[in-house]
């Protein structure tokens, strides 16, 4: 098959890109341009000459980004949208079968929860909607971070990020399921991608200590004033995932129990693999 993959330079796309190839499909690199474009439908109907399938994976943490505003809600919502509108027109005289939206699995009132719940919802019934839980793997961020935090001799974390629970998925197995939802001849309306095993972002620290035979680390828990003042100081300098919008995320669980996945094998454990 022949699959569109926007946000393709992203670490879920350049994943996603190598799985497909690695199964035997084309990956063609969405290059639409400038981003504002990409509400108009009628912008996305020249690329989908001649492909049988589409994934969605282009996302971004902070609004306004280059300039842009409500950039939240257009890479989240507006966009995909206009994109599955032109799919729906392309399917009634081209090939596109499938539509993959890679969402999140993210509670909260943030820009981005908001964004990305009112994605989910204008898609219900369009496209197969993905919603993974922290993604872990080389050239992920999160992954990086964690393991950043797991080398340091005390470990210093806000209260509510330490309890915050997370299911992380490897970025192969993600990418392995969206391959499998594009071909599978009755895909899922929808796959909540999670890893095998749930914990707290705290134990998962530790997990990550272990591995690279560090003994556990002395816990600091950070002021709340502390913690806030870090995160504005984060939304003005984005050195780094850390801002206001990744507190409010990590304020709450990323986990789901018994999500069934498009792959027919099990999913590997979080640890199972390489970070960085």
């Amino acid at each position: 098959m022949k699959i569109l993959v926007v946000g393709a330079g992203g670490f879920i796309g350049s994943h996603l890109c190598r799985a497909l190839a690695e199964a035997g499909h084309e990956a063609v690199r969405a290059g639409l341009r400038p981003v504002t474009d990409w509400e108009r439908p009628e912008a996305w109907r020249p690329l989908l000459a001649g492909v049988q399938g589409v994934v969605y994976a282009a996302g971004c943490l902070r609004d306004q980004a280059g300039g842009v505003a409500d950039l939240l809600d257009l890479l989240h919502h507006r966009a995909p949208v206009a994109l599955a509108e032109a799919c729906e027109a392309a399917g009634q005289t081209a090939d596109v079968k499938r539509l993959v939206h890679v969402s999140a699995l993210c509670g909260g009132v943030s820009a981005y929860a908001r964004s990305k719940h009112a994605g989910e919802i204008a898609l219900a019934g369009r496209a197969c909607i993905v919603r993974p839980s922290l993604v872990v793997g080389v050239g992920g961020v999160s992954s990086r971070m964690l393991d950043r935090l797991a080398r340091l001799p005390w470990l210093p974390l806000p209260a509510e990020v330490a309890r915050c629970r997370v299911q992380p998925i490897r970025v192969e197995d993600l990418a392995a399921g969206i391959v499998a939802a594009l071909a599978s001849p009755q895909p899922p309306s929808s796959w909540t991608a999670v890893g095998p095993d749930a914990a707290t972002v705290a134990e998962w620290i530790a997990r990550r200590r272990a591995a690279l035979g560090r003994g556990p680390a002395r816990h600091i828990e950070l002021p709340q004033a502390l913690t806030r003042a870090s995160a504005r100081l984060g939304d003005l300098v984005a050195l780094g995932p850390w801002c206001s919008t990744a507190l409010e995320l990590l304020a709450h669980d990323s986990a789901e129990p018994h999500a069934p996945s498009p792959l027919s094998r099990p999913l590997r454990n979080a640890m199972d693999g390489a970070w960085v």
